[in-house]
């Protein structure tokens, strides 16, 4: 015999676990707390490991909220020289990432997975139309910053509109519909109408399905019967009910 020690399996995995985290993220700091009434909370981090990072506006990161559990977020910008980036969270969301979101204080320290590839425009569109919700806002800021407004425009099914309308001001995105929800869907009907009349007063746009998987789906046949190219049009749904951390 030896006197090797071999730890034990949990140890193991909590070794291992350990290795990947440093071989795959980057640590962060929140910098900056900014809230947007109680609905919306911009989160500003940084750290040196966040500097020299290659980012495209649409890339997303995703957060460890410990363990393996973590949440994905669309940078609204990288500062690659300063080593900074910021994110927006919807704290009304449930699941861990909006627990998360809600209890961060300024000088928490993190763990980043990315930036990776998500949503990508293939060419510099005249328009972009982003369909949605609360957790698309992220997403249409990021994409609207590389563009010239109103070149990226909105349409968000939401719970509180008021609460909406206040984040899409102070991001200053311009150009965007809110439609309530209401139950079973009823609100369906006004969604796909002015979908509809978006490709029309933008026949050339081109097109990101995002938030929620179910509204994705019926959004998506529309457009499928509008005659949409496939090369115009893109998908990422973010949550689903009774799921969580879908991208």
């Amino acid at each position: 015999m030896n006197d090797l020690t071999i730890p034990p399996l949990k140890n193991r995995a909590g070794m291992l676990e350990s290795a990947l985290l440093k071989l795959f993220t980057r640590s962060a700091r929140v910098q900056e707390i900014e809230d947007i009434g109680d609905a919306f909370r911009i989160v500003t981090l940084g750290g040196e490991a966040l500097r020299g990072a290659g980012w495209t506006p649409g890339d997303k990161i995703q957060i460890q909220l410990g363990g393996w559990t973590q949440r994905t977020y669309t940078p609204m910008g990288w500062d690659a020289e300063g080593g900074r980036t910021r994110i927006l969270a919807y704290l009304h969301a449930g699941g861990p990432g909006a627990q998360w979101a809600r209890a961060l204080r300024k000088g928490d320290d993190c763990v980043v997975f990315g930036p990776r590839r998500s949503v990508r425009l293939a060419r510099p569109p005249s328009a972009v139309i982003v369909f949605g919700d609360e957790t698309s806002l992220g997403l249409a800021a990021a994409l609207a910053d590389q563009m010239a407004a109103p070149a990226v425009v909105g349409l968000f099914e939401v719970s509180r509109p008021g609460d909406t309308a206040a984040a899409l001001e102070r991001l200053e995105i311009q150009g965007a519909t809110l439609c309530p929800r209401l139950e079973d869907d009823g609100h369906f009907t006004e969604l796909e109408a002015r979908l509809a009349a978006l490709l029309r007063a933008h026949p050339a746009a081109d097109i990101v399905l995002s938030g929620r998987a179910g509204a994705i789906q019926r959004m998506g046949k529309l457009l499928k019967q509008e005659n949409v190219a496939a090369g115009r049009r893109q998908s990422k749904a973010y949550w689903a009910p009774g799921k969580t951390g879908l991208d």
